[in-house]
Order: structure tokens, then sequence, then C-alpha cells
């Protein structure tokens, strides 16, 4: 049998002497930071204040002549963060500029309509509201 497919103390050995779940640095630096390390510190990273902005409410963004602008910006992440202490999870944001469908924890901007249309419209699975008008 062929040495290379051989297992155990006939084959070859592997993996060079490095210590499982380690990884080892070409640059010349101490190896010694594992996966289950790099995993867990960017778990307890905290999130950004980054809001996503998924395909769909971008295209109504455009569509309905919303500008994504630094106070709509501070507005939607100022209710991502009390909705989130609040547990919400999908969220009516109302401000100034439209009304947001948000899923709080993603925060992501599921989509967007201006005042007008939602003098007419209903909002279905939705688990809280939050006004933002200054």
């Amino acid at each position: 049998m062929d040495p290379r497919l051989m297992i155990g103390p006939q084959g070859p050995q592997l993996g060079g002497g490095i210590a499982p779940g380690r990884i080892q640095k070409n640059s010349g630096q101490q190896a010694g930071i594992s996966f289950n390390d790099l995993f867990n510190n960017a778990l307890s990273t905290p999130q950004t204040n980054q809001i996503r902005i998924s395909a769909h409410a971008q295209k109504r963004l455009e569509e309905r002549n919303i500008t994504m602008s630094s106070e709509l910006e501070n507005s939607l992440n100022l209710a991502l963060k009390e909705l989130s202490a609040k547990g919400a999870r999908d969220s009516l944001v109302l401000t100034d500029q439209g009304a947001f469908l948000m899923n709080v924890p993603n925060r992501t901007m599921v989509t967007a309509m201006g005042l007008d249309e939602m003098r007419d419209g209903i909002v279905t699975n939705i688990d809280s509201v939050s006004m933002k008008y200054r």
C-alpha cells in the first residue's frame, strides 16, 4: 500500500508538530492564538453602529427619493439601540423622512416607505414601533 494513504505509526507524520487548535504564524511571531479564542473574541466584540440595508430596502429608498442622511442614520441608530434594549425583533421606525421596517437583532433595514404611503398603509408582522420625530 502507498505510505501516503496509511494512517497511524506506519504512515508519514502530518501536521509538522503543531498542537491541534493552534495557529502557526509564518511572520516569526509566537504562535498561540486558538480558533476558539478568535471565535469568542468575535462574539464578544460589540456590534458597530453600522445599519445594513437590504437590497429591497435600497430599491425602495431610491424609488421614494429617501436620502440616507447622517441625521436619519442617527435617528435609526438611536431607535435600534432603544428597541434592542426592550427585546424588540421586527420594528417600524417612524421619522420625519419616512417609515422604516427594521430587523433589530441584525440591525437591518428591511423596507422603507414615504410618510404619504403610511397614511393609508397597514404594517403587519412587527412587534414594536418607535417614533423619532425632530
